[in-house]
């Protein structure tokens, strides 16, 4: 008995130019500017403008981080969401990254596959995800990027506890296999 397997469907995403508006519903765009100006540091008046505290939030130990991504333009086959951490991604050095994401939408168990965007951050930016946000992790476009990720220790330890590439609800990580779920992968589309 032959079985035959049904392809996967295709969900094409252009990606676009990140924006504070087009950001808004995944998270905060961090970028040369600074965040909420004004906080009221008395040492060095007139050559520095403080910014208040970034919302980042989590749950235990905070664990900040490198990840060098190497270039291309794979398929995005998972998607996880944090429900306890606003995570940090910023890019160093001089390339942008790009990110998938899909606006939160707990207590559902996967995301909304016409809400998905993949929106491109310039060197230098950051992005604070809102909690429940799904998001692959960041991908490189032509060249490779180094970003600064700021996680918690659980999510982590949970992430670096995996023996395999499989679905897991387990440390404030929920990351779903989108060809297994959802019977969708999606792919990226330049513009």
């Amino acid at each position: 008995m032959t079985s035959t397997a049904s392809a996967p469907t295709v969900v094409r995403v252009p990606i676009v130019d990140a924006t504070p508006e087009n950001v808004q519903p995944f998270g905060q765009l961090l970028g040369d500017d600074v965040a909420k100006p004004g906080l009221g540091i008395p040492f060095y008046q007139g050559r520095v403008l403080e910014g208040e505290n970034i919302d980042f939030e989590y749950t235990g130990k905070a664990v900040i981080r490198t990840a060098k991504i190497l270039p291309g333009y794979p398929p995005v086959l998972w998607l996880e969401r944090h429900m306890r951490m606003t995570q940090l991604f910023i890019a160093l050095g001089q390339e942008p990254f790009i990110m998938v994401m899909a606006p939160p939408n707990h207590p559902k168990e996967a995301p909304d596959l016409d809400q998905v965007q993949a929106l491109r951050f310039p060197p230098g930016h950051g992005l604070l995800l809102h909690l429940g946000t799904w998001h692959d992790f960041p991908i490189a476009c032509e060249r490779p990027v180094v970003v600064l990720t700021a996680n918690s220790d659980e999510v982590v330890e949970a992430l670096a506890s995996m023996k395999g590439a499989h679905e897991m609800n387990q440390g404030d990580v929920f990351k779903i296999s989108l060809p297994q779920r959802l019977k969708a992968e999606i792919q990226l589309e330049l513009v």
